[in-house]
Formats: C-alpha cells, sequence, structure tokens
C-alpha cells in the first residue's frame, strides 16, 4: 500500500510538472525598446560638418535666388514709372520680358530646391546610416528583438528608452574617428626615418 501511494504521488507529481510550461517552452517576449532619433542625429559623427557644408551651399542658392528677385522688383519699379509713357507695343514688350524673368525665377527656384533635397540627402546619408549601424550593433549586443522611434511610443516604462545608451556610443564612436584622423595627420606630417 505504501508504494502504490508513493507511486501515486509521484505520478501525480509527474503530471502537474509536464503540464507546466517549461521556460523553452513559453513564449518569449520581445525586448522592444526606443529612442529619440533626432537626439541621435544631434551627436552622430559627421552632422556637424554635413550641416556647414549644407548651410554654405545653401546660402549661395539663397543669394542667386535674391539676385533674381531683386532683378524682377527692379523691373516692375521702372516698367511702373515709365509706363503713362510707354506705347502699347513698348508696354507689351516690358509685361513679356517681366513675366519671363519671373518664369526665370521660378524655373531657377524649383532646380535649387530639387538640387538642395539632393544635396542634403547626399551629406545627411553617412551620417544617417551611421546613427543605423550604431542601432543595429545596440540591438545585436543587447539582443533587442525591436528598437522604435520615440515619436511611435504612446505610453511606456522609460527604462525602455535606451537613448542615452546609443548616444554614449555615438560620442565614442566620433571620438574614434576624431583620433584615428589625428593620428593618419600626424603620421603624414611626420618625415620618414632616414
Amino acid at each position: 500500500m505504501n508504494s502504490i501511494f508513493r507511486a501515486t504521488t509521484i505520478a501525480a507529481a509527474g503530471l502537474v510538472l509536464g503540464a507546466m510550461p517549461t521556460r523553452a517552452q513559453q513564449p518569449a517576449v520581445p525586448k522592444i525598446v526606443y529612442v529619440n532619433t533626432q537626439a541621435l542625429l544631434d551627436v552622430a559623427p559627421g552632422r556637424a560638418q554635413a550641416e556647414s557644408t549644407y548651410n554654405a551651399e545653401s546660402a549661395a542658392w539663397t543669394t542667386e535666388l535674391s539676385t533674381l528677385s531683386a532683378s524682377i522688383q527692379t523691373m516692375i519699379s521702372d516698367y511702373q514709372k515709365a509706363e503713362a509713357t510707354l506705347t502699347d507695343a513698348a508696354k507689351q514688350a516690358r509685361q513679356k520680358a517681366i513675366q519671363a524673368k519671373q518664369q526665370e525665377y521660378a524655373d531657377r527656384q524649383s532646380a535649387i530646391n530639387q538640387q538642395a533635397q539632393s544635396r542634403q540627402t547626399e551629406l545627411m546619408g553617412p551620417v544617417m546610416q551611421a546613427v543605423r549601424d550604431m542601432l543595429d550593433k545596440v540591438r545585436v549586443d543587447n539582443g533587442y528583438e525591436l528598437i522604435i522611434d520615440s515619436q511611435a511610443v504612446l505610453s511606456s516604462d522609460k527604462n525602455l528608452d535606451i537613448t542615452d545608451k546609443v548616444i554614449a556610443r555615438l560620442k565614442i564612436a566620433a571620438a574614434a574617428k576624431r583620433d584615428s584622423a589625428a593620428k593618419a595627420i600626424k603620421k603624414l606630417d611626420t618625415p620618414p626615418n632616414e
């Protein structure tokens, strides 16, 4: 009887343990975290240089458009001053010239907008790629399954925000890049041993 009781107890325990999901059987909870992408871009290596280059180039475009606009304003002002003394044929000729200059301005403005957008993408592409690469590295190193932008988060545990962790790694990467460039420059400036 004692052995029957013991066998029943062991069988019951086996059933209970068998019914309990093991750690491997439990569905894995995905590790999802988020970052403030704008904060990452603000400290990304190369961003300041890319922004400076873009601003210098866009200043030239702005100056060009301002010059064209001033030219149009001068043409309009001159036309208005002389309008009373102009023949109908002269008025039409000046109006056509103004319209042609306005069309030139619109065409150039459109071309500059396209050029500016293309240039911004060209300059910021490597910066954004560096951020993506760092996010991928942080994701793999920490076993995260998904990193999303903080703008997509409506409510969360603040401990899921890894922005500061990624910023720290971006700063380390930027410092390493600067040190590597400085060493390369120093090496170029050092005369070879004879």
